[in-house]
């Protein structure tokens, strides 16, 4: 499979580049892309910069950030979908299409920060040895799961056994060299082998390219980056703000702005935490949960980012009361006093009311 035609205009050739694919008008996408790179230039030393690249439907989003787009029209994001209507083979493609342009790739998902210099990672990176953003688990450990049934009988065929030592890894973050064309077109085909008759799972993508490094050295960039894939909704309620406040205009500013937003969701302190704790002893189960969440959020640090995103731990909370029947439901929420019986009261009194009002309109909204 060839890739060397997907460019509209030519790209010179690079030493190392960041490499980005960001499609679609969604806005939460585009902020966690731009945050993203300015973590990335926030932490090079001695003024290093690699390249940074993005694969984009959309490149006036970009204009005036230190970036090179380069145009994907629709025609080339049906093809990089392939047959089997499966959208994450399109980053598969992108990483390919991307070892055309630069000796050395760091593709990164959207929602990755960088802590440290991006150069340490490029460093990382050779020949025959790859960078992916961390080992997730054993095949053993999964393969017994309903989901994974299908895909363990496509990997039989391979000779993939719980007992082989068939590492996976967390794609959002894969290092490789413009020598790993053949590796990437493996990876490639083996998605649409295992997609042909529909697919179980969404990460059939890493798994096909942990599949293609099996028995290579294979190095985490964890030490590099934080890859927030499962706490989206707290970190794009942050960005949200921070780009509302600062705008999305790039200046050098705003690279220095980029370090008062938190790097972690927003948690209680310890001790705020063990109070909860303690107060939610005499609670089990869902209930337990609910009342944990309602009070972290209630209980979030002081500050205007942590401020933003409070309401995602209550909506963490409705999610669970939403699988709850609905006399369940009504037995929590309908209460003659503001805060139910069941429950201990948040730390701030003001926060009943504003609770009460977010999970009653939530869960009438739900039907």
């Amino acid at each position: 499979m060839s890739f060397s035609d997907f460019l509209e205009t030519p790209v010179k050739k690079t030493r190392h580049q960041l490499l980005y694919l960001i499609y679609g008008d969604q806005d939460v996408y585009r902020r966690e892309a731009k945050f993203s790179i300015l973590t990335a230039l926030s932490h090079v030393k001695n003024a290093k910069f690699p390249r940074i690249r993005i694969l984009t439907d959309r490149p006036q989003d970009y204009a005036g950030w230190p970036v090179e787009t380069v145009f994907l029209s629709q025609d080339i994001l049906t093809r990089w979908q392939g047959e089997n209507g499966y959208h994450h083979r399109r980053k598969a493609c992108a990483i390919a299409a991307g070892l055309t342009l630069a000796e050395k790739t760091l593709f990164v998902d959207t929602d990755t920060l960088f802590t440290s210099d991006p150069n340490r990672a490029f460093r990382q990176i050779k020949p025959g040895q790859y960078l992916m953003d961390r080992f997730e688990y054993d095949w053993q450990h999964v393969c017994e799961r309903p989901e994974y049934q299908k895909l363990g009988k496509c990997l039989d065929v391979y000779g993939v056994t719980p007992d082989n030592g068939f590492k996976l890894y967390n794609s959002g973050l894969c290092g490789v060299t413009q020598r790993d064309g053949p590796l990437l077109d493996e990876s490639i085909r083996l998605i649409d082998e295992w997609t042909r008759d529909g697919f179980d799972i969404h990460t059939i993508e890493q798994i096909a390219l942990s599949f293609a490094m099996h028995g290579k050295p294979v190095g985490e960039a964890k030490k590099y980056i934080y890859h927030y894939f499962a706490e989206k909704r707290f970190f794009h309620a942050m960005l949200a703000y921070f780009f509302d406040r600062h705008g999305e205009q790039f200046n050098l500013e705003l690279i220095e702005l980029c370090r008062d937003v938190p790097r972690i969701k927003p948690f209680p302190s310890s001790w705020q935490r063990l109070k909860i704790k303690w107060k939610l002893r005499n609670q089990s189960g869902a209930l337990r949960k609910v009342g944990r969440d309602l009070l972290y959020g209630s209980a979030a640090p002081e500050g205007p980012y942590y401020s933003a995103c409070r309401h995602e731990w209550w909506e963490c909370a409705t999610r669970e009361i939403l699988r709850w029947d609905q006399s369940r439901q009504k037995k929590l929420l309908s209460t003659r006093s503001l805060w139910p019986e069941q429950l201990p009261k948040p730390e701030k009194p003001e926060d009943e009311r504003v609770i009460m009002q977010y999970l009653k309109k939530r869960v009438a909204a739900a039907g």
